[in-house]
């Protein structure tokens, strides 16, 4: 005994498995996406691990400032203060903002540093001074930054720029957030 389907439902459920298919594809093909671009935020040497590593620069710094400024100096604990959030925030805005702050803090506390004799008087403060504004400086400029925005940019202009990145965004896959 042979069953036939009605051309009606059969073609009823082509158009469904064909909508099935585009829309899985969509779905996983721009998660897929996205977890490329986040690979290159949260990976080892990502660009979280290197506000990390300018947040433990902003640390030692501290640690010499206090030695010539004084524990309770208003520039050495705000320059602890924005080290500590950058370190400690998971929140890429956040970490954004706490950079910024710990650049002009950096830059506050080596302004007092130099103007100290007690530091003019100690060359190895000096040279450790130097070494971590020069590491600080190298973080800043660190191609992961580049690289990870550049991937955002992308990504995000592909999530928005198409019928099919829409329907991607529509189905809860997300932008990609800029470290600018």
């Amino acid at each position: 005994m042979k069953f036939n389907l009605p051309t009606w439902l059969c073609a009823v459920l082509a158009l469904v498995l064909v909508a099935f298919g585009l829309v899985f594809g969509t779905w996983s093909g721009y998660r897929e996406d996205r977890a490329d671009v986040t690979a290159l935020l949260e990976a080892d040497n990502g660009l979280m691990d290197v506000l990390s590593y300018r947040a433990a620069d902003g640390l030692n710094l501290c640690v010499v400032a206090r030695r010539h400024l004084g524990a309770d100096d208003a520039d050495v604990l705000a320059l602890e203060q924005s080290a500590r959030a950058l370190q400690q925030s998971t929140d890429l805005n956040v970490r954004r903002t706490e950079d910024a702050k710990l650049t002009v803090n950096v830059a506050d506390v080596s302004a007092r540093l130099n103007a100290s004799q007690s530091f003019l008087a100690s060359q190895r403060d000096q040279k450790y001074l130097e070494m971590l504004t020069a590491d600080l400086n190298n973080l800043k400029g660190s191609t992961a930054v580049t690289v990870y925005n550049e991937a955002a940019h992308a990504f995000n202009q592909k999530l928005g720029g198409s019928l099919f990145g829409t329907l991607a965004s529509m189905l809860g896959v997300q932008a990609c957030p800029v470290y600018q």
